[in-house]
């Protein structure tokens, strides 16, 4: 019995370790089982997770481009610098975070804070330029990271800066073009998957899916003008003590915006250091009383509504008129004016009469049909409407006040449209500033035609109104708008500014709004000095349109109105059969050509109507739209090609079919010369600005 009981506790003991040996082995297949089967694929992707992450590539932004292909802005490739503040701890957080705070320029108290907190992944840089990624890389520090971005880059630096915007770190446009654009510049990102090492640093990438470009745009603006206005208005805001200055020009036939210009601007490299006020476009976000220069709208409702007419003696009372209990004066007493003189000379008092006899609902008419209250549609953020009281809400003084250009709020952009009515022959032109998107190649495309509202007078109003506003420039206020070598149409406006509980006695606005050549005109312009000391009238602005207009029509090449431009056809006489005259081309002058705009008998807007014309009659008519006619046969017109009211390219040409009979017919060929006005042909000498834009930073 006492030799078998040993045995029998062995027993009991290896069966015990059999059975717990048993258990850990179940429960240890149990535990593989679960990791290498039924939770596999959840195991893989967290160790994917921490060796494999997803990054967004950033797409090409697309060029800004002016009319002739110069770059305003364009995409460079650049790094970023982000770091791991894990491998940061202790004192090497201090000493760390005060190198990289010189390399970086960055507060040392701000690094600190990144390399403290518990993310696994921060950024100390977006888009750094070289010097600076240099610079960090030097330090050779651990857990310093550079990925590569694109960076927005603009080579004209404050040209042109408010039209263009800028984007912020994430390349997406934040205003201006860029935020306008922002679906055709930004183009579409691409994604890659970053492979990390046991370390976690990059092993390799495998791009998923690449980015797209984005195309580039081709804006209205001709870098040229838009130096020139923007140099010419800063000498005058430096000469008159201005707190602010606005130039734009406009090309009359088209609406296509040549220049923009406001001053102070900014660098679109280093937007965050300027204030925010300078960053908008205020001729499309800024509302301001246009004062005189709102006449020319109420003379064009006074002529098309027969209230008046140029030669009519208005009574002026001395030069003050009692409205209700309110007496408005103007600056210099008259007894009686003409109707041409009370533009002329802008008097608030003649125009107030005048405005009573329209009464309000018809000023209102033309007010609106002129644009005001409305968006223009232009291709800018931030457009207001302007502001126009609804016309039941008027009152006696309301009404006379908006005769000379108070309480109303217009945009400067509006008040640059409603004048090119005149300098159009009656259209409202939609102003344009996007000439078209460029191809998968970075060429334009075809140029978007311009685009014609609405006929707000007929051409005979608009060329009684052009008359008047010559003789502004000739005889009254807008004297110091002259050009040598052009006529120029135009009207000043003198606005007080308003402020609590009135308008200031000090503070106001000069204005000058025309366009030049007068009877041709190829540029339409309106210049805004704000608060300039001393001559505060709007001779002070006509002064600075006379420079900045003057510099824009010579850079253009357009004919001055002494010098008209001589027209050559060349002729190749029909040959009878057997005769051996030569056909050597001859050049016939077409001579005496009226250029004047008032000479259009179309009611459309586009190509105009030849058919029954004699060739020198359809060529002339064709000229004085700008147009490049091919003429083919002798004779009369008996077919042409676009049709009439058809809206063409700038480029485009039109074709022109002469013959007494419906037969074959000798051929003319017109040979475009300087008179040109379309820009896009210009072979003009161009100025030479590289040297102002080197050194961007």
């Amino acid at each position: 019995m006492s030799a078998s009981r040993p045995f029998k506790w062995v027993q009991i003991r290896l069966i015990i370790l059999g059975v717990f040996t048993l258990l850990f082995g179940l429960a240890l297949g149990g535990r593989l089982f679960r990791l290498t089967v039924s939770e596999h694929d959840l195991h893989v992707a967290k160790v994917d997770n921490q060796r494999l992450t997803t990054e967004s590539i950033d797409s090409m932004r697309g060029a800004i481009r002016d009319r002739n292909g110069r770059d305003f802005a364009t995409s460079v490739g650049v790094k970023s610098i982000s770091c791991k503040p894990n491998l940061f701890t202790g004192s090497n957080i201090a000493t760390a975070a005060s190198k990289l705070s010189n390399c970086l320029s960055i507060p040392e108290t701000l690094i600190v804070s990144k390399l403290e907190t518990n993310k696994r992944f921060v950024w100390l840089k977006r888009k750094a330029s070289s010097n600076v990624v240099e610079c960090v890389r030097s330090l050779n520090l651990p857990g310093i990271e550079f990925s590569e971005a694109k960076g927005r880059f603009y080579p004209k630096r404050n040209l042109a800066s408010q039209i263009l915007g800028f984007v912020g770190v994430d390349n997406k446009g934040l205003s201006g073009v860029e935020y306008a654009l922002e679906k055709d510049l930004g183009g579409e990102p691409g994604l890659q998957i970053v492979i990390k090492d046991a370390r976690k640093q990059v092993a390799a990438r495998r791009i998923l899916t690449r980015s797209l470009p984005g195309s580039s745009a081709y804006l209205t603006i001709d870098e040229n003008l838009q130096y020139i206005a923007e140099t010419e208005l800063g000498a005058a805001i430096a000469e008159s003590g201005a707190e602010s200055g606005m130039a734009l020009l406009m090309r009359s036939r088209t609406g296509e915006i040549l220049a923009m210009a406001s001053l102070p601007g900014f660098n679109p490299n280093r937007y965050s250091v300027y204030p925010q006020d300078h960053w908008r476009n205020r001729f499309v976000t800024d509302v301001y009383e246009p004062g005189s220069t709102f006449k020319v709208v109420i003379a064009a409702a006074a002529i098309a509504e027969n209230v008046t007419n140029e030669e009519e003696r208005i009574d002026c009372g001395g030069g003050s008129i009692r409205i209700g209990a309110n007496i408005i004066r103007d600056p210099k007493g008259h007894d009686f004016l003409t109707f041409q003189e009370v533009v002329e000379k802008s008097s608030n008092v003649g125009m107030i009469r005048i405005g009573q006899r329209l009464g309000k609902r018809r000023m209102d008419n033309y007010i609106r049909a002129f644009g005001f209250g409305e968006r223009t549609g232009i291709l800018l953020p931030g457009e207001s409407r302007g502001i126009l009281r609804r016309v039941e809400d008027w009152g006696h003084l309301t009404q006379a006040s908006i005769s000379f250009g108070q309480e109303v709020g217009v945009t400067p952009l509006q008040m640059l449209a409603a004048v090119n009515v005149i300098a159009s022959s009656g259209y409202l032109i939609k102003p344009r500033l996007l000439l078209g998107l460029g191809d998968e190649h970075g060429q334009l495309k075809t140029p978007k035609l311009s685009e014609s509202v609405r006929q707000v007078v007929t051409e005979d109003v608009a060329h009684r109104v052009k008359e008047l506003l010559v003789g502004v420039v000739k005889n009254g206020t807008g004297q110091r708008a002259q050009i040598e070598g052009y006529q120029v149409a135009g009207k000043t406006g003198t606005a007080q500014k308003a402020e609590a509980g009135g308008y200031s006695k000090t503070d106001y606005i000069a204005s000058f709004t025309g366009f030049a050549p007068a009877y041709s005109p190829e540029i339409t312009a309106l210049i805004i000095m704000d608060s300039p000391s001393g001559d505060y009238s709007g001779a002070s602005a006509a002064g600075v349109f006379s420079s900045i207009v003057g510099r824009s029509l010579r850079y253009l090449n357009v004919p001055t109105t002494e010098k008209p431009a001589l027209h050559l056809v060349k002729s190749w006489p029909k040959r009878s059969e057997g005769s051996r005259e030569s056909l050597e081309p001859k050049a016939i002058p077409i001579q005496n050509i009226n250029l004047n705009l008032s000479n259009r008998i179309d009611d459309c807007v586009g190509v105009p109507g030849v058919l029954g014309l004699s060739a020198r009659d359809a060529v002339e008519k064709l000229l004085i739209s700008g147009i490049v006619p091919e003429v083919e046969g002798a004779g009369w017109v008996y077919d042409q090609s676009p049709v009439a009211c058809t809206q063409i390219d700038p480029r485009g040409r039109v074709k022109l079919f002469l013959g007494s009979e419906i037969r074959s017919v000798p051929v003319f060929v017109y040979k475009k010369d300087s008179f040109s006005t379309d820009l896009l042909d210009k072979q003009t000498e161009t100025l030479n600005l590289s040297s102002q834009f080197e050194n961007q930073e």
